[in-house]
């Protein structure tokens, strides 16, 4: 069964905006493709909804990105040699970043295994409500400043370890990993800068799982439906997009503790609907 043409650019929205808010987009697809009676995999569907996600991440991190890779070429030219000064901070924020990845990496490798549970609303439920108390414990706790300049090894792996919780089904990646910065004192809009890059590269492990998802079977896609799966990805990318902005709003004013409340919420919901399918 297909989706509709309402039904994908529904799917696109919701997928790019839940992959920035911290309620898990994999949860809610999951929720929403089981509520409206699909089964099996729409591989091609997933490859481009993924790639309108990719493209509004890396829209988003360009700058930061910019900045790093300069910073980076800089530091290998001799000190007397440099016509600017060497940006510390984003040299030291690409070594953030690095370290931050090392979990998220061998998070994406475990994946496979992990998979096998997204089909369970049962485990998605438990996950759920873990991750709306990963959600509400910052809140009771110190706001704090600190940056890549202040952050030992082991705390920046711990954030990492954050978004590498993500392969489970009802795990956040920006909300795991901006929590445990928020623990580790980080200052709530730089640890969303820096989960927002996590995530685009995490972005690039759930394409490559697509693509090998699509190499193993196809089947016949019709002119209709490749038009709808794109308008699908045109609609993930603008979600993304709006997602961004509403978590910097977000940041700087109230925190995430009320996606707590959310999670907990879709979660009784998901065991409801689980009882009554």
């Amino acid at each position: 069964m297909e989706l509709n043409w309402l039904e994908s650019v529904l799917f696109g929205f919701l997928s790019g905006f839940l992959d920035i808010v911290p309620v898990s987009a994999q949860a809610h697809k999951v929720m929403m493709l089981k509520f409206i009676g699909v089964k099996g995999d729409l591989p091609l569907l997933y490859l481009l909804v993924d790639l309108g996600v990719f493209a509004a991440l890396y829209l988003n991190c360009q700058g930061q990105i910019v900045r790093m890779n300069r910073a980076r070429a800089l530091s290998h030219v001799p000190k007397k040699k440099r016509r600017r000064p060497l940006d510390v901070r984003s040299l030291m924020d690409l070594s953030l970043l690095r370290t931050m990845l090392v979990p998220v990496i061998l998070g994406l490798f475990l994946y496979q295994y992990t998979s096998v549970w997204n089909d369970n609303l049962l485990w998605i439920v438990i996950f759920l409500f873990i991750n709306g108390i990963i959600l509400y414990v910052p809140q009771f706790l110190p706001s704090g400043n600190r940056d890549s300049r202040t952050l030992s090894r082991v705390e920046g792996l711990l954030v990492g370890l954050g978004g590498a919780a993500s392969i489970l089904p009802g795990i956040s990646a920006v909300g795991a990993a901006t929590s445990v910065g928020s623990v580790c004192g980080i200052e709530r809009s730089y640890a969303l800068d820096m989960a927002l890059l996590m995530n685009l590269f995490l972005s690039v492990g759930w394409i490559v799982y697509d693509v090998i998802a699509l190499s193993a079977g196809l089947g016949m896609v019709s002119f209709g439906i490749l038009v709808r799966y794109l308008l699908a990805a045109a609609a993930a990318f603008g979600g993304t997009v709006l997602g961004i902005r509403f978590m910097r709003y977000m940041a700087a004013h109230h925190g995430y503790a009320v996606f707590a409340f959310y999670c907990w919420g879709i979660a009784l919901f998901t065991f409801i609907f689980n009882l009554m399918a």
